[in-house]
């Protein structure tokens, strides 16, 4: 089974021809898949982060409150 998906893709002809300079014509498809891969990798969060924005909207508990909760919740 192939785990790629065809499509096609405009590029105005200056930034064609600088590509071509790059990259080996039968190497297109790779380079861009790679550059678009390392452009999304870029463009996400760190859950890490994500996490401590999440972690700062809830009210402030004490270490206490949260373990009573927690033993509250379970049989």
């Amino acid at each position: 089974m192939d785990n790629t998906q065809r499509l096609t893709v405009s590029l105005p002809k200056y930034l064609y021809e600088d590509l071509l300079q790059l990259v080996a014509a039968g190497n297109i498809s790779s380079f861009v898949a790679r550059a678009v891969e390392t452009r999304l990798l870029e463009a996400e969060s760190d859950p890490f982060d994500e996490f401590i924005k999440l972690r700062e909207k809830f009210p402030k508990k004490r270490r206490g409150e949260i373990i009573k909760a927690i033993r509250k919740g379970r049989v």
